[in-house]
């Protein structure tokens, strides 16, 4: 079955309001923890390990590693992303983003840059990537551009694209 059906079949169940918040929870509930023993065996890390530097026993790294459990907090989260030195972000997403994360899963998925190995704070400067809404049909990005922000501090201006995508789109001005 090709990547494009597997969408297809999963997007037409989406109509279905309670499939599509059991869909968000199963991701969340069954990505985290598959992603904390990840990070903690690409940081080669014991979980005896972990639970010393996030302060909290072996136990609960076992709670956390395990699909199951079920029980996971933003605290306890934010203690585990700072044990493994990366960050930790919580959105709220259109279901296209979810769907499409799900059916594009891969190793590359769950390898996440600790603070020292992070490209974005390695070079002289930083670059980031403003991004312009999401068509929701499709799911593409309406437009993306890449700024490069330099050491010393100061303000920089972004053109976004203008599209029928990105009606709103406009010059911002970001102090760095």
């Amino acid at each position: 079955m090709s990547m494009t059906s597997v969408r297809q079949n999963l997007a037409a169940k989406f109509t279905d309001k309670a499939y599509r918040d059991a869909f968000v929870a199963e991701q969340i509930f069954s990505r985290l923890p598959l992603k904390i023993r990840y990070l903690r065996e690409a940081q080669g890390m014991t979980q005896r390990q972990l639970g010393k530097v996030a302060c909290m026993a072996q136990t609960w790294v076992s709670k956390l590693e395990d699909p199951n459990y079920g029980k996971l907090t933003i605290s306890t989260l934010l203690k585990v992303a700072s044990a493994f030195d990366v960050g930790l972000q919580i959105d709220f997403v259109p279901y296209s983003k979810i769907l499409g994360d799900a059916v594009c899963l891969t190793g590359a998925s769950f390898s996440v840059s600790k603070f020292g190995d992070d490209a974005g704070f390695i070079n002289d400067s930083a670059v980031f990537t403003v991004v312009a809404p999401v068509n929701h049909s499709t799911g593409a990005l309406a437009g993306t551009r890449v700024v490069t922000f330099p050491q010393k501090a100061g303000t920089i201006s972004v053109d976004m694209p203008t599209s029928e995508n990105a009606p709103l789109a406009a010059q911002q001005s970001i102090a760095v």
